[in-house]
């Protein structure tokens, strides 16, 4: 039986530049860095969001601009905020669509 999500891995080609965004715009917390050493195909970090584990890993991202993506829930009061600290970090936001409620 499936107990909850283990965690999210992201390829990434700047572990460093990715850890400042996941600070500033999550306030992740870091639990793990691999160092020079790679346990896996590459160095890699991991990250506490909301009880979530992140990872992210040093690699070649994809070519093309694809709609993977993981979505984490917030308060609508604290959109606004969010939506600032992700825009400040240069990344691209879309126009909103509607969502079902919930």
């Amino acid at each position: 039986m499936i107990e909850g999500l283990s965690h999210v891995t992201f390829i990434v080609r700047d572990l460093d530049r990715m850890e400042a965004f996941l600070r500033a715009v999550f306030e992740a917390e870091r639990v793990y860095d691999s160092g020079p050493d790679t346990h896996s195909l590459s160095r890699e970090r991991f990250f506490v969001i909301g009880g979530v584990w992140v990872a992210v890993m040093r690699g070649d991202p994809l070519r093309e601009p694809t709609y993977n993506h993981v979505a984490f829930k917030i308060p609508d009061s604290e959109f606004t905020a969010y939506e600032r600290r992700v825009r400040e970090h240069g990344v691209e936001v879309r126009t909103g669509r509607s969502r079902m409620d919930g």
